[in-house]
């Protein structure tokens, strides 16, 4: 006769990863996670360089629709009465045309432009703030007694020689160096100037003779290489290029010549 009871089953082993094998799957993840997150940075970079030759493009397209109405001109730089008692720039007078401040701001931000933001007075005439540049020599100013627009007056479109070779906007700023040297103007060492919202010429600087080589001036200065070494550049065609600072900015450029251009 057959006996009912079962065999008794092994004692089930449980299988464990050991220290080594769990050691080389941890240098695994880190050796991909090295060859993935700078390709991740790059991409990130170019995102941030695609934003901003966006947002140039856009603010061309409102400084033409600004020139529409205003006779074919370029808007002021900026614009005072009395001892700033008034201020806009010309940011602000494009505003009317792009509905938004966000495109007043690079989304590449550096610690102390963020520190410049905090301590941005909230009175401020203006109400605005741009980490972007015009060339002062396509809107001049209108400061009575001061910098009157009579010697310093907008620019009409059709007045600038040769617009697909005419800096109008562009990343901003730095303080550059006195320098015909295209190499040593400005680098991605050169001293930030946040908040910098006028491009200007170190050497052909009037009327603010050495603001824009000073380091006590917050308004006028040079590009900024923001985007690993270049800066995005709206030309008065409104074309957009990513540029080295080098291929257009130094003592003397004709870039920034509404008259000549650069070739």
């Amino acid at each position: 006769m057959r006996s009912s009871r079962l065999p008794q089953q092994l004692p089930r082993t449980t299988r464990r990863f050991t220290l080594i094998e769990l050691l080389v799957v941890i240098a695994i993840i880190a050796i991909l996670a090295g060859m993935l997150l700078p390709a991740l940075s790059k991409a990130k970079q170019k995102g941030q360089a695609t934003a901003c030759i966006n947002s140039l493009h856009q603010m061309s397209v409102a400084t033409r629709l600004y020139a529409d109405d205003f006779g074919g001109r370029y808007p002021f730089t900026f614009q005072v009465r009395g001892d700033n008692v008034f201020r806009k720039a010309w940011f602000n007078f494009l505003l009317p045309y792009q509905q938004t401040t966000n495109l007043l701001l690079r989304t590449v931000r550096t610690k102390k432009f963020k520190e410049f933001l905090q301590n941005y007075p909230s009175e401020s005439a203006d109400k605005a703030v741009s980490n972007y540049s015009m060339n002062f020599r396509l809107g001049g100013c209108d400061w009575p007694n001061v910098w009157d627009v009579k010697d310093w007056p907008p620019m009409h479109e059709w007045a600038v020689r040769n617009p697909a070779a005419t800096v109008h906007l562009t990343d901003g700023g730095t303080r550059p160096v006195n320098t015909k040297d295209p190499l040593k103007c400005v680098t991605e060492s050169s001293p930030e100037k946040p908040g910098c919202w006028i491009v200007h010429d170190p050497a052909q600087d009037a009327p603010c003779v050495g603001c824009v080589t000073s380091p006590n001036d917050p308004n006028w200065g040079g590009p900024h290489p923001r985007h690993s070494g270049r800066t995005a550049v709206a030309f008065a065609d409104c074309h957009v290029e990513s540029l080295k600072p080098s291929r257009w900015y130094w003592a003397g450029t004709p870039w920034l010549d509404p008259k000549q251009g650069g070739q």
